[in-house]
């Protein structure tokens, strides 16, 4: 008896371990990284994407500057022979038909009479540091790729993710690539609109977009600057060793609307700055609005966009003026 128990201890471990399958996945097959992994694209590239299967082919323009290729939105004018181009750019981590002036400025001033495209910046640049942190944090997503693809055109309607912000450091190398791809990017579009037969081009641009639409079209760095250009609540990047906005200012002595927000301190004191740099240089051109009275009002988007458009107007017959030659005026939808 004491024989048989011995020879089934010896022999049941042996019989376990023969039963155990080959594939059986060990620690390391575990734990090992899959191949290929690619990392998420950006949230420019995905707005990209959206905006190209929102929009008929006959709108969308591809801008190539320094290298790159990014998507811009065109809009004809609605009328036989168009009033001029308005090229209109939204701010730091918006898309090309933000709901926020540039949508609806688009869509207004096409039927209006002017020839639109729309763009947004190139993304920032993000120092090492916040590349790091970043990818640590990636997770894989959730939902399948209709899934995303539908987040997606529900993110543009409803715009409910905040523009990015900048890094607390970047380098000054990142920094000059980011200056040159913004100027270069602007210069394409205006060429865009150059070469769609618009003499008169104007600019409306969103907070850091004002900064960049003011510093491309500013000489020297610009060929064939705007004749005019407005900016909504314009602000200072603040990158090392760049001019700065109140600097840009000074030397530009063409037609500029500023609308801001003087309600603020913040406002208030810019507000107060650009006034009196507009006088010391004697810039007659430069106008500025307090737009805080449109906050309470229902009807604060249309009356907005109808003194765009009345602006906008009003300097193509000034200029028109100059040489004798009035345009027919727009027609008002």
């Amino acid at each position: 008896m004491r024989v048989t128990l011995l020879l089934i201890a010896l022999f049941v471990p042996a019989f376990a371990l023969a039963q155990t399958p080959a594939d059986e996945p060990t620690e390391t097959s575990e734990t090992a990284e899959p191949a290929g992994r690619t990392e998420p694209a950006s949230r420019n590239a995905l707005y990209e994407q959206a905006l190209e299967r929102k929009f008929p082919t006959e709108e969308q323009r591809q801008l190539d500057f320094n290298g790159e290729s990014q998507l811009g939105l065109y809009l004809p004018a609605a009328r036989p022979e168009a009033l001029g181009g308005v090229l209109l750019i939204a701010g730091p981590g918006e898309h090309a038909d933000w709901p926020q002036v540039i949508a609806p400025a688009r869509r207004r001033l096409s039927d209006a009479g002017w020839n639109t495209l729309s763009i947004s910046l190139p993304a920032m640049p993000i120092s090492i540091d916040s590349t790091a942190e970043s990818a640590a944090g990636v997770t894989e997503p959730a939902a399948a790729d209709d899934d995303a693809a539908d987040a997606q055109e529900q993110g543009l309607q409803s715009a409910d993710n905040q523009p990015d912000q900048p890094p607390a450091s970047t380098p000054k190398e990142a920094q000059e690539d980011y200056t040159t791809r913004n100027m270069q990017l602007i210069q394409a579009a205006w060429q865009v609109l150059a070469a769609e037969g618009n003499e008169h081009i104007s600019i409306i641009a969103r907070s850091e977009a004002g900064y960049w639409a003011l510093r491309a079209a500013s000489p020297p760095a610009s060929g064939q600057p705007p004749q005019a250009l407005l900016l909504f609540k314009p602000r200072d990047p603040g990158l090392d060793d760049q001019p700065s906005l109140n600097l840009l200012l000074e030397k530009w002595n063409k037609p500029l609307l500023e609308l801001l927000s003087a309600g603020s301190p913040q406002g208030a004191t810019q507000a107060r700055e650009h006034q009196r740099i507009a006088r010391r240089v004697g810039n007659s051109l430069y106008q500025q609005w307090d737009i805080d009275y449109l906050r309470d009002s229902v009807l604060a988007d249309d009356m907005l966009q109808k003194r765009l458009q009345g602006w906008l107007e009003q300097r193509l017959l000034n200029k028109a003026a100059e040489v004798g030659e009035l345009p027919k005026p727009a027609m008002t939808p």
